[in-house]
């Protein structure tokens, strides 16, 4: 799992203003901010558009997280990566949701 460190403090990301860069597919949003830390930090975003259910909303986070964390993405300097999950991604298996996401995420 992520260390709280790596995780992006999303309430405040978005109270500030901030210039980021934008990549969208079916499945996911992609927002990237650079920081001045020596890490990079993610955030996910998993509305109750994607499934009622909060076990499955919670599946996705953690499939996501583990794939930031087994890649090793958060050693990367600087970057602040912001996912958000749309209802189509409630289709996808894990394979196939770190597919995805490798081809989204400018630092993999």
């Amino acid at each position: 799992m992520l260390a709280k460190k790596f995780r992006l403090p999303i309430q405040q990301w978005f109270k500030e203003k901030r210039k980021f860069i934008t990549r969208k597919s079916d499945f996911f949003i992609v927002r990237v901010s650079s920081n001045n830390l020596p890490y990079s930090r993610f955030g996910a975003i998993i509305s109750l558009k994607v499934s009622k259910s909060a076990v499955l909303r919670n599946k996705i986070k953690r499939a996501i997280f583990n794939f930031i964390y087994s890649k090793k993405l958060h050693e990367v300097p600087g970057k602040d990566i912001l996912i958000s999950v749309l209802p189509k991604a409630s289709e996808l298996t894990k394979q196939e949701l770190e597919e995805k996401l490798k081809s989204l995420i400018p630092i993999y």
